[in-house]
């Protein structure tokens, strides 16, 4: 009698049943035991790491075994794919922040060019807004530049038409014309407009690097559950995928760097290498003159983490520990730091 409370079920196989027409055929699931000792990483760094063991160990295995889905050559071009797009959204974001600069830098001057039509205007209309700091375009019943990108850009286009209207309110001496406002509005346009290309371009390359992970997730979870049909449960040769053996998981392999950098603020963050096997990490610290001995400083899914709550100057020393179902790794090598 099957189980229905864990089997897997195709709602695509009604056919043929053997006894009633209402129940339906189940496919085979995964062992709940593969699955315990084998877990698809959540972090996109160890799904990586795991991923390219996993082509090694098809590498040797595939053609023995009997791999047929999920084979080498599939799993490479998956993490291909994850590199590129990943490689694809931070130069995305790099453009990003060049863009931003420079409309910045063009704001920047665009403000300039409004606090000398202000001063231009002062002498013209007074310091005091009234009716004809209005028709000039500025803003809000004040004669204070506009505090806003938006509100300055405008305002520049506004300075334009007033002095194309009154060429006799404008001044080459005080750098205060209607060409002068129309190149600051142009250049700050033209920022804009590559500032939103950009963006725009970095929500594609994210939208991109999501779909690539979610492909070598799929295939991760699909070769371990392929290999869940073709190895018994004891098979050594889970191992040379990166893999328990699900019959006898062990720890994973220790972690054998790991990195600190003081970030300020009485901030750490630590970065640690993939050690096989690894299902997260616990870290551990030891504060000069306040610990007597290591003390818990969290977990972590992936291979980095900012530990805030340090005091500046303190020494601290880290370390970190790989750890699954079949129990913890040893310690990783201390690592120490000065916090600032």
């Amino acid at each position: 009698m099957p189980n229905w409370d864990e089997g897997t079920w195709d709602s695509g196989s009604w056919d043929s049943p053997s006894i009633s027409p209402f129940l339906p055929q189940s496919k085979r699931r995964t062992h709940p035991r593969i699955m315990a000792a084998n877990p698809t990483p959540d972090d996109d760094d160890i799904l990586k790491a795991l991923a390219e063991d996993l082509a090694d160990g098809c590498d040797l295995h595939e053609v023995a075994i009997g791999i047929k889905q999920n084979t080498e050559a599939v799993i490479r071009a998956a993490i291909t794919s994850f590199d590129a797009m990943r490689l694809a959204r931070g130069q995305a974001e790099t453009l990003v922040g060049t863009k931003t600069a420079a409309h910045q830098a063009a704001d920047e001057a665009g403000a300039t060019v409004l606090k000398n039509c202000r001063l231009r205007l002062v002498k013209l209309f007074g310091s005091q807004f009234n009716s004809q700091w209005q028709t000039a375009g500025w803003p809000n019943g004040t004669t204070a530049i506009p505090t806003t990108q938006d509100a300055r850009f405008s305002l520049l286009s506004s300075l334009k038409a007033y002095f194309t209207a009154t060429p006799a309110s404008e001044s080459a001496d005080m750098e205060a014309t209607a060409a002068i406002c129309d190149a600051a509005h142009a250049a700050i346009s033209n920022a804009r407009a590559l500032l939103n290309n950009a963006e725009t371009a970095l929500a594609g390359a994210k939208d991109n690097e999501k779909a690539a992970v979610r492909t070598l997730r799929k295939r991760v979870r699909g070769l371990i559950d392929e290999l869940d049909t073709l190895l018994a449960d004891d098979d050594a040769r889970y191992t040379d995928f990166g893999l328990n053996v699900p019959a006898h998981p062990v720890a994973p392999e220790i972690i054998t760097t790991l990195t600190l950098t003081a970030t300020g603020g009485g901030k750490i963050h630590a970065e640690w290498s993939y050690s096989t096997r690894m299902a997260g990490t616990r870290l551990q610290k030891k504060v000069a003159g306040v610990d007597a001995d290591f003390v818990s400083a969290g977990t972590a899914d992936g291979l980095e983490k900012t530990l805030p709550g340090f005091t500046a100057g303190q020494t601290v020393e880290i370390r970190a520990i790989a750890y699954n179902d079949g129990g913890d790794a040893p310690p990783s090598p201390v690592a120490s730091v000065v916090v600032t």
